[in-house]
């Protein structure tokens, strides 16, 4: 099965338009982070609307917009894998962690992700929670690198987002999201 990718890039949102800050960034060539669970939704929770209702009458008198209806914003649960060596884990992950929450150099803790599996992507998506537990596994089918057993190592963890824009959907394109 062929792998497929999780982008991300970094943003800025100044109340009226997106702004992409450096590159996107495949996370399994970047980090050696894939996505095993990516929930996004299609459509989250309505928000409430408007409605009056009158004592002296049954049901309740709701307004609708001529537009359609208007989502909530949502948290959403991922589980990562980190695939690679025992020696690099800490530092990439760290590298990762720091990435998705805007700590790295010139970087923003805006994000538009991409997940090229379900085809899904959303905007002004950023850190609400980084899981302190990870689960680490050695492979067993590990392979011999001049003359030395080498085992990849496989780590579990999990981070929390919070979905801002619920409904524009990020498309990728000649590698570029928009």
């Amino acid at each position: 099965m062929e792998y497929k990718k999780l982008l991300i890039q970094q943003q800025t949102y100044n109340g009226s338009t997106y702004t992409n800050v450096g590159q996107v960034v495949d996370t399994q060539t970047a980090f050696h982070v894939v996505c095993q669970e990516f929930p996004f939704k299609y459509l989250p929770e309505t928000k409430d609307l408007p409605k009056r209702d009158w004592y002296d009458e049954d049901g309740e008198d709701v307004y609708i917009p001529t537009d359609g209806l208007r989502f909530k914003a949502y948290e959403m649960e991922v589980k990562f894998l980190y695939v690679g060596s025992q020696d690099q884990m800490k530092n990439e992950l760290k590298s990762f962690i720091d990435f998705i929450c805007g700590k790295n150099t010139s970087g923003s803790p805006l994000l538009a992700v991409y997940d090229e599996y379900t085809q899904t992507g959303r905007r002004g998506v950023y850190v609400t929670e980084v899981g302190n537990e990870l689960l680490t596994y050695d492979d067993s089918n590990g392979k011999y690198v001049n003359g030395s057993f080498v085992s990849d190592v496989i780590g579990v963890f999990k981070v929390k987002f919070r979905v801002t824009d619920p409904v524009y959907s990020v498309q990728y394109s000649n590698g570029a999201l928009s």
